[in-house]
Formats: structure tokens, C-alpha cells, sequence
């Protein structure tokens, strides 16, 4: 009888609201120091003893070397052979795309090629600034296109800027290398004869005598 009252009991109070029973057993203070406390005094700290300038300043070295820097581009090898490849741009509608007016211009499904609506007129450069044989391939080109661009896959930006006069572009990331699916470089971008691809060819580079 008692074990049933007992669960009675409890079954009964999970369904009540909670109420306030009072205060049971001893209290004590709280003890721990506050986060913020302890974190200003440990800058405080670190800031009288030179630390803190010293990882500032070690800090903004890091950002600089990364911006002048980045990280190269995996997965790409120096040409051995010239080659190339065509690169469609074409990409499939996931959705009807409206203007401003909700005019539809692109239906779901359909299929469209960016370079029949605006044409590629420029020649992108894909180069390893850190191998002088690549630098000097560089120098001797003479693109035909009105606009060219230098990309780097790996090196300094800086010093590929003073040493070509030209602004220099870095492939963050890998993205645009995968985009024309590169393999290796020196490389050249530059539209196809017809105008609805793009040409993408490598050149060897030859190993000094």
C-alpha cells in the first residue's frame, strides 16, 4: 500500500506546476572569479610585461606574409608537354530567372552559354612566380586581346608585381583552376575561334642545360 501511495505521489507531481518550497540546506557564496575579470587582468598583465605587443606585432606579421602570400594552389605539376582542352561554359537553369519587371528570360531546364550574351576578350595568364623559368615565359608573351590578367598559383604578389610591372591576381583558393580544369602551368586562357568556348593550353617548359 505504501509503495503504491508512493507512486501515486510522484506520478502526481510531475503534473503540477512547480512551487516554491523554500530554501533547504546550508548556502555558501559563489567563489569563482568573474570570466571578464580574469581575462582583463591577464591582458593587463601580458600588456605591462611587452607580451601583448610582441603577439600583436607577431600577429599582424602572420596577416601580411598570408596577403602577400597566399596559400598555393594544390594538385598542379610544371607542363612536361604542350597541350589543350576546351572548356564549356554552358550550365543548365535550376529555375525560371525573371528581370526586375518579372519578365521571364531563362525557364527552368533550359540550357544557356554566358559567351553567346557577352563574349570573353581578354587572356588570363596562370603562372608559378616562384620558378624564374615561368617568369621569363611570362615576359615573352604577347597577348591579342585588349585586356590580359596575370594569375599566380603560387608565390609572392609583390614581388610578381615589381618584377612584371602589372597587377598581379592570385587563384585564391584553387577556384578558377578547377573552373578551367588545370592540371599544370605555365597556362593560357583565351577564347576559341568560335567564340562559344574557352581554349585552354599549357606549355612545357623547358630544363635549363
Amino acid at each position: 500500500m505504501k509503495r503504491l501511495w508512493l507512486t501515486i505521489i510522484l506520478v502526481y507531481s510531475t503534473l503540477v506546476k512547480a512551487a516554491d518550497l523554500g530554501t533547504w540546506g546550508d548556502l555558501y557564496p559563489i567563489t569563482e572569479p568573474d570570466m571578464l575579470m580574469t581575462i582583463y587582468n591577464r591582458l593587463h598583465d601580458m600588456e605591462q610585461s611587452g607580451e601583448l605587443a610582441k603577439q600583436q606585432a607577431a600577429f599582424k606579421q602572420r596577416v601580411i606574409k598570408n596577403s602577400l602570400r597566399p596559400a598555393p594552389v594544390t594538385g598542379l605539376t610544371v607542363a612536361q608537354e604542350d597541350s589543350t582542352h576546351y572548356v564549356d561554359p554552358s550550365f543548365v537553369v535550376s529555375q525560371d530567372m525573371a528581370d526586375h519587371q518579372g519578365r521571364i528570360f531563362a525557364h527552368t531546364g533550359e540550357r544557356h552559354n554566358p559567351l553567346e550574351f557577352v563574349p570573353f576578350v581578354q587572356t588570363l595568364y596562370f603562372i608559378d612566380a616562384d620558378d624564374p623559368r615561368q617568369m621569363a615565359w611570362l615576359k615573352q608573351q604577347k597577348p591579342a586581346t585588349p585586356v590580359h590578367k596575370v594569375i599566380l598559383v603560387k608565390g609572392d604578389i609583390r614581388a610578381s608585381t615589381l618584377a612584371l610591372d602589372t597587377r598581379i591576381y592570385f587563384d585564391q583558393q584553387g577556384l578558377m583552376s578547377r573552373k578551367f580544369a588545370l592540371t599544370a602551368v605555365p597556362a593560357r586562357v583565351t577564347a576559341s575561334k568560335e567564340g562559344k568556348r574557352l581554349r585552354v593550353e599549357t606549355f612545357a617548359i623547358k630544363k635549363p642545360p
